[in-house]
């Protein structure tokens, strides 16, 4: 089953060039995945330390095994965490029918 992943991040005051570049990274990392059916990165325009992930995957698994080995097992994930300002908020949605 096919699910969608949003991912929220806002940036620390003065680190929102250094998230940037690390989420714009991310998303390059996770696109090239397999399962991966489509990664979008979002600025918000009324915040510009607020980000946005939308992810497509063909299942929870495919996401989560990419996550693992392109981000979390390659130190990625700690240096987006030490950028942010709030901690992040992660939603997963599966399409209702």
């Amino acid at each position: 089953m096919s699910i969608t992943h949003v991912t929220e991040f806002h940036a620390a005051p003065g680190q929102e060039s250094t998230l940037v570049a690390l989420l714009t990274e991310g998303r390059n990392r996770m696109r090239a995945a397999e399962g991966c059916e489509s990664f979008d990165l979002y600025r918000d325009q009324d915040d510009d330390l607020a980000f946005t992930f939308a992810q497509r995957w063909v299942s929870a698994d495919a996401h989560d095994a990419a996550f693992g080995e392109r981000i979390a097992q390659s130190g990625h994930l700690e240096k987006v965490l030490a950028a942010l300002g709030q901690p992040l908020v992660q939603r997963t949605y599966v399409l209702v029918p």
